[in-house]
């Protein structure tokens, strides 16, 4: 179950992919998203979904916050697939630095609502259900991330020297745009 969660097509994974392409920190963003992982799966194994539940505002917040960053992100990754191709092999060179990076890994894990709703809510809530064995799901959900993180990374950096034409580079973007644009429409429609 961890794993179909963490599987899905996602602002996380879509971001991954593309540092683990200009072989960018990948390695940091992984360990990163893992720990993310594994910090909420564990809050919601306490129950840390059903105090998130109570609080409206909180959901709220966290919510607009989310559909905001998505729309700018989709919004940006859109801009740059119209750009020629010297400017698109450009950009997909370009070293953003390391602290904006890091910003944006934080923004797509922590202002993402889809986050806490499959690792706090529903993970947490499954947790639960085992009651006394809940700790041997959560030790299982924190693997499949494990596995699933350091495989795409490993496998997107080895296929990077066959990415680096600009036609790639416009529809990876192009792609981009519409998952990221259409996790924030459907969180907007919640």
């Amino acid at each position: 179950m961890g794993g179909t969660l963490i599987i899905a097509v996602g602002a996380q994974n879509s971001f991954l992919i593309e540092q683990s392409l200009k072989r960018q920190w990948a390695g940091l963003f992984v360990a990163l998203f893992i720990l993310s992982d594994a910090i909420a799966i564990s809050f919601g194994a306490m129950g840390f979904g059903l105090l998130l539940q109570q609080q409206p505002t909180l959901v709220s917040v966290t919510k607009w916050s989310g559909v905001i960053f998505l729309l700018w992100l989709a919004f940006n990754k859109l801009k740059a697939s119209m750009a020629n191709d010297a400017m698109i092999v450009a950009l997909s060179n370009n070293k953003i630095p390391f602290h904006r990076a890091l910003l944006t890994a934080l923004g797509v894990t922590w202002l993402n609502p889809h986050f806490y709703i499959d690792t706090v809510l529903l993970m947490g809530n499954l947790a639960g259900q085992w009651q006394q064995e809940k700790w041997w799901f959560v030790i299982g959900a924190i693997l499949a991330s494990v596995v699933w993180f350091i495989g795409l990374s490993g496998l997107t950096s080895k296929c990077a020297k066959w990415m680096e034409r600009p036609k790639f580079w416009r529809w990876f973007n192009r792609i981009n745009a519409l998952v990221l644009g259409a996790i924030g429409v459907q969180l907007a429609t919640l």
